[in-house]
């Protein structure tokens, strides 16, 4: 059902734009920016440490203030909330939806950004991308960043449903998306929900898993959080 309720939103049309936009980008600024050759290896960590500053975070705020909506917009919670079912699993079916598309925009970003590559190395004159794409490589550093990303999806979309009204959670996903930014290369780093994903593609070991142990644990532990004090609040 929530699946079939996203055809009338823009849910899908942000999931599809996000990644590309990356891709597009990247591809662009390798095209117009001069220097020396650049290895496969950096094109790639590139697009995935483009995507994980700041579109994710953003992508994720926009995504679930948009699934939120479809029920604040029309009052619709006292009826869905009232069917034959548990409150606890409508809840989780748009946390479940929430999270199935963010893995979608990563697989897209994951498909797109080898490809926006080689059109960029065969379009750009002098200069070419080296060596050859680790798509296995690529591929679990966009699986780290998914699963480390689960806490912000989580918090997100506590904050989307507690609030009827769509500037709380627009406000706290730029905030956070703003204090990231500003608070790169902290040691509070791992532990900030903004910033956990990026810290997935940390050279150290000890930054990467601790961000990974942190996003993933912090999701389950916000998910629960969220279930139990939303359910309560949107019947009121």
């Amino acid at each position: 059902m929530e699946f079939a309720k996203l055809r009338r939103s823009l849910a899908l049309l942000l999931c599809a734009a996000a990644p590309l936009f990356v891709a597009v980008l990247m591809a662009i600024i390798f095209n117009r920016q001069g220097g020396k050759d650049l290895p496969w290896s950096m094109y790639l960590t590139g697009n995935a440490a483009t995507w994980g500053f700041f579109m994710l975070p953003m992508s994720v705020t926009a995504l679930t203030v948009l699934i939120a909506q479809m029920e604040h917009g029309p009052r619709f919670w006292n009826h869905l909330l009232a069917l034959p079912v548990p409150r606890a699993s409508v809840l989780l079916a748009k946390l479940v939806v929430a999270l199935l598309l963010c893995a979608a925009m990563t697989l897209a970003l994951g498909m797109l950004a080898p490809v926006s590559g080689l059109i960029a190395d065969a379009l750009t004159p002098g200069r070419s991308l080296a060596g050859s794409p680790d798509f296995r490589a690529f591929a679990g550093l966009l699986a780290r960043m998914f699963a480390s990303a689960w806490f912000l999806v989580a918090l997100q979309l506590w904050a989307a449903l507690r609030w009827r009204s769509f500037v709380p959670p627009l406000v706290l996903g730029i905030g956070g998306t703003f204090v990231a930014v500003a608070a790169t290369g902290s040691d509070l780093g791992p532990y900030f929900p903004w910033l956990i994903p990026t810290n997935a593609l940390a050279r150290s070991g000890n930054a990467a898993t601790t961000a990974l142990i942190v996003g993933v644990l912090g999701g389950a532990v916000c998910s629960v959080l969220m279930v139990l004090d939303t359910q309560r609040r949107l019947l009121r």
